[in-house]
């Protein structure tokens, strides 16, 4: 298969016998490729994983703002945790819709169900538009997250919106690439990521308990 190398989605048409295939592949720049550890500064640059052991400079420190945690297949796209991390935060507490709510559309495990986290808080309010629109009280955790770009201060950059509680098969992926997350956490004096009990946006099926790990 002779194949467009153009920047890009592109279609291949496959024939085998009477049998007709399709499949897209995706053309990335090489340098919009993240790998899992690479280190992202608030002016545009980063340092990538592979140079993380050789440091970075002192004036770029305080441009850090992210550490990517998990890509697409092969790279490309990346998902970054952020440099600080909440402390004692519930999903909901006791006593509140949130906490006796079954989000049935958020349920999932570690491998099937709700994949993505991204849209999870925009529906949690639909379902619980009086006790979200209190959020610091009524969902803290997901409060922290909707919050994360005042918080560190990125107001006013590109990354200050997008943050997000993931789901729990996104926070997964977070905990089996740890090791090389927090290599490059410590580099810029990141936050310590500890060996359990971390909060997903996912609610595990047929019950109103919240996932984590």
């Amino acid at each position: 298969i002779d194949c467009n190398n153009s920047v890009g989605s592109h279609l291949v048409t496959i024939n085998c016998g009477t049998a007709i295939g399709t499949v897209t592949y995706n053309v990335i720049e090489a340098e919009k490729c993240f790998a899992v550890g690479d280190i992202l500064f608030t002016d545009g640059t980063r340092v990538k994983v592979e140079d993380v052991q050789y440091g970075v400079p002192d004036e770029q420190i305080s441009k850090a703002f992210g550490v990517i945690a998990s890509t697409t297949y092969g790279g490309g796209v990346g998902k970054a945790v952020g440099l600080q991390k909440g402390t004692d935060l519930e999903w909901a507490p006791s006593g509140t819709t949130g906490y006796s709510t079954n989000f049935t559309e958020i349920q999932g495990t570690t491998t099937s169900g709700d994949m993505d986290g991204s849209d999870n808080w925009d529906y949690i309010c639909s379902v619980d538009p009086t006790g979200s629109a209190n959020a610091a009280t009524n969902y803290p955790a997901f409060n922290f997250a909707n919050t994360y770009g005042q918080i560190a201060g990125l107001t006013g950059t590109d990354y200050e919106d997008g943050w997000y509680l993931p789901a729990i098969a996104e926070l997964k992926s977070v905990y089996d690439n740890r090791s090389i997350i927090q290599e490059s956490l410590d580099v810029v004096g990141g936050f310590t990521i500890s060996m359990f009990f971390y909060l997903s946006s996912s609610q595990y099926a047929s019950s109103n308990i919240k996932a984590y790990i």
